[in-house]
């Protein structure tokens, strides 16, 4: 007889469920009164396990069963077991795949992207994780953001269905953060709270493999599986990151030349592809990250080699998420990533513009890392105000997303200083919230400095180095309100109270200052 199969089911409930499954032979003497029983436990061993229903979660929150398989034979990071899960209302279907987790448990993650009843069933060759079935209710999670998303070119989030410039903030090597949620949440407060970033860089590279080993040449095995530690980390940090409303974006590899990449096993061969379904099962269904192939990739990879990786990614990822890959100058490797993404030292506007207007259609990433250093690179390396600028220059010309790093003494943990200048980022972050909205479109012709607008409704100038903004609102009507900024200070609107919709406007500042306008028709009401 087949061991019995022990699931278990939490995020965010703590129920616990038990089955059996399999066929077996039984010869047995048995009383005929006890034949309707013993009929019972045959036909319950004989039906696939269904995992009782949880008591529910809610959209966006992802939910894991865990089942015991301990007659596998094989490795278990090759054991393939499928799971569909199916929507009850809408027929829709997503499916992923099984992870193994350690010991004899293999773990199946599942995020709700519509409310209602979901169901699933596995499918596996291997009978102890085949047939296997349950059910979760999701129920509504209003003002939480989900999956990325886009529109047009710009990034977006699910769920609050909103548009959003992604401005990340080097994090730290993945073993400085392992089962530390304590150091997450502190690192979070600080960069997300009190500067305003809202999201996190992390280099993954050869600690896929083993978290301590970030070079192939490190790694002795000729054929290394994923370290599950490395994996327990990034899910705590992508959940800790989504819960503050934030997103994590990854560099799976590095360069070839510091060896931090899985070229020494071959490009998506066994080990690699062997890894990269460990990232969909097991990464894909949690909502808020996106993930770049690596850096410096024109050294190592052609448009073939991320061809197949994107391909095959998306075929094992159950949810959306941005795969990427950075090209060097204006060029792109291969076209068909999910965004552009662009190796640029110091983008002023115009290239924002530039990297924005070459592929409309998807959300654009100057992925450099902007590091404020001294004496590395003369040539790229940023200091304060460049960092500040550099926010509102990839914001007002679309919503071009970067990543951005203090290194003026650098960790060994990789990851950024606090910035002594936080309080004008903070700035940036308080004013674009809830106005760069997914409508805004450019339009300078408005002013003598540069204009989003959303037609007919909202309109917000920006100018470096100025006491005054000419501002064209003829496409205004009725009553408006406006409001200025200074950008270098910390957060404070200043009433702009003469302001008529028409031509010829002009807001006089009260000092020289890079300033922000933002002005837009109120209802008699407000």
């Amino acid at each position: 007889m087949k061991a019995a199969k022990e699931q278990s089911q939490f995020k965010p409930n703590q129920s616990q469920f038990t089955g059996i499954s399999g066929a077996c032979t039984v010869g047995l003497l048995i009383d005929p009164a006890k034949r309707l029983f013993v009929l019972l436990v045959l036909w319950m061993m004989l039906t696939p396990v269904t995992a009782s229903a949880a008591r529910g979660a809610r959209i966006w929150e992802p939910v894991t069963w865990a089942f015991r398989n301990p007659t596998c034979s094989v490795n278990p990071f090759d054991l393939v077991v499928k799971a569909v899960f199916t929507h009850a209302s809408s027929g829709r279907k997503i499916r992923t795949e099984l992870f193994y987790d350690e010991g004899d448990i293999w773990k199946l993650l599942f995020t709700g992207t519509h409310t209602g009843l979901w169901s699933f069933v596995t499918e596996s060759a291997d009978p102890e994780l085949n047939g296997l079935k349950g059910q979760i209710d999701v129920h509504p999670n209003p003002g939480v953001p989900g999956f990325m998303t886009k529109y047009g070119s710009k990034w977006g989030r699910m769920g609050i269905e909103r548009a959003f410039v992604p401005q990340y903030v080097m994090y730290r090597d993945p073993p400085a953060f392992y089962r530390n949620p304590g150091r997450i949440d502190g690192d979070i407060r600080e960069f997300f709270v009190e500067h305003g970033f809202n999201g996190f860089h992390i280099v993954v590279v050869c600690r896929w493999f083993d978290l301590d080993k970030q070079r192939s040449n490190e790694i002795d095995s000729d054929s290394p599986n994923p370290d599950p530690r490395t994996f327990e980390a990034l899910e705590l940090l992508i959940a800790k990151v989504h819960a503050a409303g934030g997103v994590v974006h990854i560099w799976a590899w590095g360069d070839q030349q510091r060896r931090m990449t899985p070229k020494k096993w071959g490009l998506n061969g066994e080990v690699d592809r062997r890894l990269q379904r460990y990232i969909c099962a097991r990464l894909g269904p949690l909502p808020g990250w996106s993930m770049s192939y690596g850096f410096d990739l024109q050294e190592w990879v052609d448009a073939d080699d991320l061809r197949t990786w994107h391909q095959y990614m998306h075929a094992h990822l159950g949810w959306f998420h941005f795969l990427g890959g950075r090209a060097p100058e204006m060029t792109r490797i291969y076209d068909g990533l999910d965004y552009s993404s662009y190796q640029q030292h110091r983008p002023d506007y115009d290239v924002y513009v530039k990297a924005i207007d070459q592929c409309p259609e998807k959300p654009t990433f100057l992925e450099d890392r902007f590091r404020v250093r001294k004496g590395v690179y003369p040539k790229k390396d940023y200091d304060f105000d460049m960092t500040r600028r550099g926010l509102w220059h990839s914001t007002m010309a679309g919503g071009a997303a970067n990543i951005w790093g203090n290194l003026l003494d650098p960790r060994a943990d990789g990851m950024s200083h606090r910035y002594p200048n936080k309080n004008q980022i903070l700035t940036w972050s308080r004013f674009w919230k809830d106005r760069f909205a997914k409508e805004l479109v450019r339009d300078n012709s408005l002013t003598d400095g540069r204009c989003l607008k959303v037609p007919g409704e909202l309109e917000i100038f920006y100018k470096e180095d100025t006491d005054s903004i000419r501002m064209d609102l003829s496409e205004l009507s009725g009553v408006i309100r406006g409001i200025a900024v200074d950008t270098r200070s910390s957060y404070r609107e200043i009433e702009l109270e003469i302001l008529r919709a028409g031509p010829g406007q002009l807001f006089r500042a009260p000092g020289r200052s890079d300033w922000a306008v933002v002005v837009q028709t109120v209802s008699r009401s407000e």
